[in-house]
Formats: C-alpha cells, structure tokens, sequence
C-alpha cells in the first residue's frame, strides 16, 4: 500500500494521526508521498522519527513558530526559510531519500518550466525545502538550474505519483474535503487589535526587520487595520486553489480510499492546534479502517488470481 499525504499547512499535523492509527491497527505502508506538510511528515515517518515529531508537535505555541520564521529583505520571498530547515534537519539529519526505511518522494514544481516534480533521489533535507516553500511566503529553493516551489500549487494530494513507486493499493489523504475559512470577516478596529493573530505578529516581525534595513520606520497597510494582511492574504489564496486543484484531481486520478480528516476549522499557520488536528487523523482512520481492509483484501485476492501456477499444479 502506498499513502500519499497532502498539502494543508497546519492541518496537514493530522497526518501524525493518520499514519499512527494505521501502524497501531496492522496496516502496512510500503511506499509514501507528499506536497508541502505531507513531504515534511512523510519524510519524518519515512525516516523512523514520527513520535518525535509528534511530541514535539504537540508542545508548539505560536511563540515557537516566531522564532522559526526569518524575514529577508530584498526578497523572493517574504521568509528566507533557512530557520524551518534547519529545524527539520534536526529530525532528519543529513539522511538522502534513497536510503530512508520506507520509499519516499516529495513533490514540488519547478516555476522555469511549469512541470510537477518528484524527487526521489538526494538529501531528505533539500526536498522538503523544496516543497515547504509556498510562493511569496518563502524563498523557492534552487537546485542547478531549477527554481522549485510549494508542489501544491499543481497536485496538493499527490496520490498520482504513487504509480511510481509500484503499489497495489492507493490511500489519500485529502485536507481540503470542506473549504477553509482562512479569513474571517472584517471587524471594528477595537475588535482586531484584541483578536492578534500569529499572522499579523509575523507581518510585525517582518516590518520590524524592514525597518531596521532600511532605516525608517515601515509599517505593512492592514497588519492592525480592519483587512487582512500580507501573510493572510497569501495562505488563504494557496488555500482556495488547493480546494478546486484536490478536488479535480482526485476525480481523475486512480485512487483506493480518500481519508478526509474534520480539519476545516484549523487555519494554515494555527500549528499551536496539533493535538485537534492529530485526534482529526487518528478518528478518520478508525472511522474507515473497514474500508482500508477490504481494499487491500480486494487486491491480493486480484494479485493471487493472476499468479502464475508452479508446474505441475
């Protein structure tokens, strides 16, 4: 069986639940994909280190997402990315795919040519940078003559380049089964300024930096106003075309079983959540584990139907 794991930012922390229900209930996993948060989950599972990062996960506060983001200036992206990876690297190391216990790829586009990319090959490290890095959020990360960015902006459920790797059952897991709400209606001012959103303390942190760059004071329009700001404005657009793109893909590509955690309420940069979005994946699992069997049943009886008979029998 072959899981493949989609974008979602966040929410994509029920992915931990997934991937914990089906090893507690028996169910092998011989191949995994990912875009963006299932990459990054993915590879970690992929590398044996999932309950770390499932303890660690749990104890984020929005405190800890700050420190992770660094503004750069001037800028292909509003965060150069360098602090997140370094961060990953210390639940992956310096390990290369080939050589991770269960096959793994991660997904991204390369922006010079428009293609889907699937790297299967070379440090887990540079491609989860590679998928993690949303457009306008963070810098794409360049490889040879490649400028590679967030895999979600063509397929945020990868369960298509499961083919690559040769397995008998396919299982998706989408996030974006009911549409996110990433904005929430204008407000009085009063009623903003009581209402900080790590988004909005991450569009300070990025005016704080620019300001000291360029030696004036700089504020971002909307970051204390009633619209929303940058930050916001960038992850509710990826969110909306991931809905529409999961949903089309996966009216066309072959897949076994669709898992759809109840994530919708959970906003892409609200990571301080992982204990909801972890219990989502776990009960979507136990709520379809039936389903799950019976596919995999389903196609050994095929398998074996088709096994050619030892002489003589």
């Amino acid at each position: 069986m072959g899981v493949a794991l989609g974008a979602g930012g966040a929410r994509g922390l029920a992915h931990i639940g997934v991937l914990r229900a089906l090893g507690e209930a028996g169910i092998p996993i011989d191949a995994v994909v990912g875009t963006s948060i299932g990459a990054v989950v993915g590879a970690i599972f992929a590398a044996g280190q999932l309950e770390n990062f499932e303890r660690q996960a749990r104890r984020i506060e929005r405190s800890h997402l700050l420190r992770l983001f660094d503004p750069v200036w001037p800028r292909a992206g509003l965060l150069s990315g360098d602090r997140a990876a370094e961060w990953l690297r210390g639940l992956v190391g310096e390990w290369r795919i080939e050589d991770l216990a269960i096959p793994f790829g991660a997904v991204t586009v390369d922006l010079v040519t428009g293609d889907e990319i699937l790297i299967r090959e070379g440090p887990v490290i540079d491609a989860l940078r590679a998928s993690i890095s949303v457009p306008g959020i963070f810098v794409p990360f360049r490889s040879h003559d490649r400028i590679l960015v967030d895999g979600a902006i063509r397929n945020p459920v990868p369960v298509s380049e499961l083919e690559a790797f040769d397995v008998d059952v396919s299982l998706a897991v989408n996030l974006h089964a009911r549409r996110v709400r990433e904005l929430r209606r204008p407000r009085r001012r009063s009623e903003r300024l009581k209402r900080e959103t790590l988004a909005s303390r991450l569009v300070d942190k990025v005016d704080t930096r620019l300001s000291r760059l360029r030696r004036r004071g700089v504020r971002s329009e909307g970051t204390n106003g009633n619209g929303p700001n940058l930050f916001e404005i960038l992850t509710a657009s990826m969110t909306v075309m991931e809905h529409e793109l999961a949903r089309h893909r996966l009216a066309h590509d072959p897949v076994d079983v669709v898992l759809e955690p109840d994530v919708h309420s959970i906003r892409s940069l609200e990571f301080n959540r992982a204990r909801q979005a972890i219990r989502a994946g776990r009960t979507e699992v136990e709520a379809r584990i039936d389903e799950i069997r019976s596919a995999l049943a389903r196609r050994r009886r095929r398998r074996r139907a088709y096994w050619p008979l030892a002489p003589g029998s």
